[in-house]
């Protein structure tokens, strides 16, 4: 009897090891699974980022030459009001 207990707790506990080893395989599977798609959102950010940083250098260069267009007409303004006698019409 003792022995036929002995053989039924070895069995039970061989079962749970067995167990608690498909779980960790499971739980490994899933792990890598979720280390998988994190990567792919990784990367995606990353490409966004490189993206939003290639635009914004590309922004900043058109609104520096929009500046220095705005600065060049000013000048011309100025120019052409200097230009024109204060007092005198075109009449």
């Amino acid at each position: 009897m003792a022995a036929a207990v002995s053989l039924l707790l070895l069995i039970a506990a061989g079962h749970g090891l067995a167990g608690d080893l498909f779980a960790t395989s499971r739980d490994l599977a899933a792990l890598r699974e979720e280390r998988d798609l994190l990567a792919a959102e990784l990367e995606r950010l990353r490409t966004e980022l490189a993206v939003e940083t290639a635009t914004r250098g590309e922004l900043e260069r058109h609104a520096a030459e929009l500046n220095a267009r705005v600065t060049e007409l000013h000048r011309e303004v100025e120019f052409l009001m200097a230009r024109t006698a204060p007092g005198l019409s075109a009449e």
